[in-house]
């Protein structure tokens, strides 16, 4: 197994890659995500799940060194830019990484994978500034991104926001559409959405835009409809970087360790017999 740092010289020294070298790398992470579905059915082996990190490009790079030795698959659940310090280093990084070993890295697409979310929040500007107008190619590869992952074999259902009203089965999912600016109500839901203790069903979500809260009873519904045990999804800042909701059924992570001031990145390691473990980053 090649060593972490030989597949993406110089990105491993958090250096900003040239206009071209940055061209070649998305023209060439777009084609691999394309031959990918919009739902991806996880390996058997060991997997980690990453939450949002926006920029933390420190983050992504010790999650990836820990377990990059071991036969584990990588599972980050979106909202790679926005925000955070060193958020071109950060997506370049993972899209270096994900043309040079596709099968080990599954990269989820989140909210802010978004031309219009990324005007208002920092990438836009970031890339402006640091590459020139390269804005609307990461738009191309962020529309290619796929938005859910499944592992049959443990009942889990991994996506960036949560359940979406409307989606009965999750092979729907590989019917949506691929957009730049994400129209389709089920797709924005499923990037959007957040868990709510103590409601029932769906209501309006006060992030607006058609996104909802989901109960505990749509939880269960929607993972018995499905044959699943649990969902694993981002979005939402926790201080200590994990949090269950309807006990254990949806498991929240985010593993940024900067977002607007010093906080608890953790991840969720599963092992091959199923065994959970939240780490700290």
């Amino acid at each position: 197994m090649n060593d972490v740092n030989d597949l993406f010289w110089p990105i491993h020294q958090a250096e900003v890659s040239s206009k071209e070298w940055t061209e070649e790398l998305l023209t060439r992470v777009t084609k691999v995500l394309k031959k990918e579905p919009l739902l991806i059915t996880l390996p058997d082996g060991p997997l980690v799940f990453v939450g949002d990190t926006h920029g933390d490009w420190e983050a992504t790079l010790s999650i990836i060194e820990q377990y990059w030795d071991s036969p584990t698959t990588f599972v980050f659940l979106g909202d790679y830019v926005d925000r955070g310090p060193r958020q071109v280093e950060n997506i370049n990084l993972l899209f270096s990484l994900k043309c040079q070993a596709p099968e080990r890295l599954i990269l989820l697409r989140g909210n802010h994978e978004t031309e219009s979310i990324n005007r208002r929040y920092g990438f836009y500007s970031e890339v402006k500034d640091k590459l020139g107008d390269l804005t609307e190619e990461y738009a191309r590869s962020f529309q290619e991104l796929p938005l859910a992952a499944v592992s049959n074999r443990r009942g889990t259902f991994a996506v960036h926001g949560g359940i979406a009203e409307g989606l009965e089965e999750i092979g729907e999912i590989n019917e949506l559409p691929r957009e730049k600016e994400i129209e389709n109500h089920i797709t924005f839901q499923l990037l959007w959405n957040d868990p709510k203790e103590k409601i029932q069903g769906f209501k309006p979500n006060p992030r607006g835009g058609g996104s909802r809260l989901y109960g505990r009873d749509v939880t269960e519904e929607f993972l018995e409809r499905n044959g699943l045990k649990f969902i694993i999804r981002a979005h939402e800042v926790f201080e200590q970087g994990y949090h269950e909701f309807f006990d254990g059924l949806v498991i929240s992570l985010f593993s940024c360790r900067c977002y607007r001031r010093p906080m608890e990145g953790k991840v969720l390691h599963i092992d091959s017999d199923g065994v959970q473990r939240p780490v700290r980053v």
